[in-house]
């Protein structure tokens, strides 16, 4: 006969790793919170609660549930980050800064999920390559801060990134003056959209190799922004890409706008003025409204004219 004692034993061996693997997969559970926070004297072993913040984006994404944001306590640098679920991180008043060096700032590998990335500064060194980088996903917002410093591009949608909306609203893109594509149709751009669509809203690309390059069979759509003192071209739509550029500047660049067939550019109450080669080339359509003629080495001329609705 067994002892009252060892019997107790059994039945407590019995349920100990049942109950051990419920504590695991509650304690997994309760390490996702819906809203995380960094500080730059934050540490990843924390929490990521407001009184116990963690250092990094990374370190508190893996803490953040799906359709969560990290918000941003304090200035300072949070690191690279993957995403690969839905979430928004939010640089609040202190503008979040994420520092690269020979690599990509972000990169957004979430398909299917929306992607919020509002007031960073995205800072390479010279040597980042992509600020952001982004895969797959079915919704990426920048909205508010900078990106520069890059080698690559300061915003890259990928061609598998399929129907992708990115959304630039209020950014600053400063870009890649170390990268000279060999032909203008070699990969550059402060912004490069390879597949998807854009709306980029009050935004500034300055600064680099081409300000808004589209390719394939991208659709963009541009208000209220400057593109300037890039070395090739202010705005180039190659292959399939449609791209409509409303009330916007396109100055002081190699060139101003340049569509090669079958791409289309959309020209609606815009400046193209000051570029030390053409204006305009390729298949380029004019509300009627536009003023070209401002000091362009040569202004070059729209294929036709549309009426006003």
């Amino acid at each position: 006969m067994s002892r009252p004692g060892s019997v107790r034993r059994r039945v407590s061996g019995l349920f100990s790793l049942p109950a051990l693997v419920c504590l695991l997969l509650g304690s997994s559970a309760w390490a996702q919170a819906t809203r995380t926070w960094v500080s730059g004297v934050g540490d990843d072993v924390n929490p990521c609660s407001r009184t116990a913040a963690c250092k990094t984006f990374a370190g508190a994404i893996s803490k953040t549930a799906a359709g969560g944001a990290i918000d941003v306590l304090d200035p300072g640098g949070f690191g690279t980050v993957n995403i690969s679920k839905a979430i928004t991180i939010d640089g609040g008043l202190n503008a979040g800064g994420i520092l690269f060096s020979a690599t990509n700032g972000v990169v957004v590998n979430a398909p299917g999920a929306t992607v919020v990335l509002r007031n960073l500064t995205l800072h390479g060194g010279g040597t980042g390559l992509d600020g952001i980088r982004i895969v797959a996903a079915a919704r990426v917002q920048v909205e508010g801060g900078a990106i520069l410093g890059f080698t690559g591009s300061g915003i890259h949608v990928l061609p598998g990134a399929g129907a992708v909306q990115l959304v630039v609203r209020d950014v600053s893109v400063q870009g890649a003056s170390a990268k000279t594509p060999a032909t203008p149709a070699e990969l550059a751009g402060s912004i490069l959209l390879e597949s998807g669509s854009a709306v980029i809203v009050n935004s500034q690309l300055s600064s680099g190799v081409i300000g808004l390059h589209a390719l394939n069979n991208a659709k963009v759509t541009v208000s209220d922004t400057t593109l300037v003192h890039h070395s090739a071209q202010g705005l180039l739509a190659v292959g399939g890409a449609q791209v409509v550029l409303e009330r916007s500047v396109v100055a002081q660049n190699g060139s101003g706008i340049k569509a090669e067939a079958p791409a289309l550019v959309r020209l609606s109450d815009s400046l193209v003025g000051h570029n030390t080669g053409l204006g305009m080339e390729g298949t380029v359509v004019s509300f009627g409204n536009n003023r070209v003629a401002a000091g362009n080495g040569s202004d070059g001329a729209p294929t036709s004219t549309l009426p006003q609705n």
